[in-house]
Order: C-alpha cells, then structure tokens, then sequence
C-alpha cells in the first residue's frame, strides 16, 4: 500500500487533483479481496457499465469496504445479512442523504447473491385474472337466435337458460346450472333469482330478462333451469360444448355473458354497492377493467352528475 492509498484511508483531503484521480484508478483496478468480491457478485449480477449499474457496484463496494472493517470476513452470506445490512446503512451511512437508496439497492440484491442469509421471500407473483370480454349488442341477438335454432330441446332450452341468467341476473357457471324454478320469483321490485354459494344473494333481474326467466321458471318441473338435475361442477362446460354455434358466429360463454350485465349496468350509471351486491364481487377490479368500454357522457351531461345535479 503506498502514501497516497494510506492517504485516502486516513480521510486526507490535501492531495492534488491529479493524485485523487491516480488513487481512483488505483483503488478501482487495484486486484484486493475485496475487489475479487464485488466483481464476483456484479458479474453475477449481469452489471453493466450504466449509471444505475455502476452504482449498484458501488454500493456494494462501500458496503463491502465497511463490513471487513468492523472484522467480518467475506462471506455474501455474512456480509449481505439482512442485519448487516441494516447496521451499515444505520452506522456505515450515519448522516448521509442517500441511506434510503442504499438500503432498497442492498435489499433487493441480497436476496439475488445469497442462499442462506435470512432474507423473506417476496410472495410469489399471480397472474391478474383477465376479464372476459363483453357481447356486443349485435352479438347478444345471434346468441338468442342460435339458442332457439339449437337441434333438439334439451340443447334450446340450455342454450335459453345460460342467456337468460347470464345477460338477466349476471350468472355464470359457478350458479347458472343450479337454479331452480322456486329459485325464480316474481316482487313487487321485479322478478328476482335466488342463488347459493359462493356468495348466496337474491339477484334482481333486469326488465328485458323477466318473461324469458318467469317462462324457464315455469316449465321446469323439478329440473333446474337449464334442464336437469346433475350438481356436477362441469356442467355448464358440457352444456356449452354441446351447443351448434354457426360459422363465424361467438360461441355462448357464460364469463362473457356476466361482462355483458355489469357493463349494462356501469353504461347506466348503477350505483356501485347494489351493483357489487348483486353480482357477488368483493372488489372492483373486474369493474375497472370494464370502465374503458363505457361510453363517456357529454360534458354538459357529466358537469352536472358531478355536481349531483343528476341522481
């Protein structure tokens, strides 16, 4: 080690400008342990020459420089402790503005360039569920044609069901094919449908599905609606596969079906809280996802909901 390096350590700040400079280079090139042992963990890293990567080098050189100071070997598994690191940036960065920065950067590549040091796992990422997208108006009549061009009256009178409880009182399969004809009754507030688990509520239909609802309600006998007593939690993957669907036409799936209801709904200006009720929803994620597909209103007519002009 010469003067100059001895100089550095000791905090001197009287070299010149051109021996600064000879220091950094010395110091970045110099081939010690612990320049071994940052270069070992950049490469590992896959850093690069960037700003932000030479950074990261940094901090974990400074962090690597501290901890062999205060006599810890160099072990990633030592160093790179969730408590070691913590103790640097609270005593290592006493004072300095950039302890946040330090902190996040260690945090996230401690648990990239160590085994056993006892980091908690970041929960696992899970895929967003999509919502399926909604029918068009003109997509809803051909439905309806098709379910009563079905070949037989099993298939019809499925086919009439599963739209019925999907565009009318927003089921999918997880009720559709349990629905009885006790379940389907007519109030003074409208023909409603009452449904179980998961999320047991009493649906109430929109206007346009009551007489098809009352009519399937009517002559079912003791089958549920979509024909049928079978619990099976396939059921309505069966009684989709078995339908004709025309060339070129959209197939009947009961996730669209559901879009279909609650974007009805949402165009309509359907307070929230009754809206989630009725569909079973915990949250408005899936609504949020609809939203975009929702005509805006002008801004006369949007001015004065906002000001609680309209109800």
């Amino acid at each position: 080690m010469d003067e100059r390096q001895r100089a550095r350590i000791r905090g001197a700040t009287s070299l010149p400008t051109s021996a600064k400079a000879a220091v950094a280079v010395t110091d970045t090139d110099a081939a010690t342990p612990v320049a071994w042992f940052v270069d070992a963990m950049a490469t590992e890293l896959c850093l690069s020459t960037s700003p932000a990567d030479r950074r990261t080098r940094r901090q974990l050189r400074r962090l690597s420089d501290w901890a062999t100071g205060e006599g810890l070997p160099l072990d990633r598994e030592v160093i790179l402790d969730p408590d070691t690191v913590e103790r640097f940036v609270q005593v290592g960065l006493a004072g300095d503005r950039s302890r946040a920065t330090y902190r996040a950067v260690l945090r996230r590549v401690g648990p990239l360039l160590t085994k056993r040091a006892p980091w908690e796992l970041r929960p696992a990422s899970v895929a967003r569920r999509q919502v399926a997208p909604p029918y068009t108006a003109e997509e809803v009549q051909l439905l309806r044609t098709d379910a009563l061009d079905q070949p037989t009256a099993p298939r019809r009178r499925a086919a009439r069901a599963l739209l019925a409880l999907g565009l009318g009182a927003v089921l999918d399969g997880r009720w559709a094919t349990r629905v009885a004809s006790q379940d389907v009754t007519q109030t003074s507030s409208g023909v409603r449908v009452r449904v179980e688990e998961p999320a047991e509520r009493s649906v109430v239909a929109l206007a346009d599905w009551e007489g098809e609802l009352v009519a399937l309600g009517e002559t079912a006998g003791d089958e549920f609606l979509v024909g049928g007593r079978s619990l099976s939690s396939r059921r309505t993957g069966h009684l989709t596969a078995q339908l004709v669907v025309p060339t070129g036409q959209p197939p009947l799936t009961p996730a669209r079906l559901r879009s279909s209801w609650l974007l009805t709904h949402l165009a309509a200006g359907t307070r929230l809280p009754e809206l989630c009720r009725a569909a079973g929803l915990r949250g408005i994620t899936v609504l949020s996802d609809l939203l975009v597909l929702v005509e805006a209103l002008d801004d006369e007519a949007g001015a004065a909901m906002l000001r609680g002009e309209i109800r």
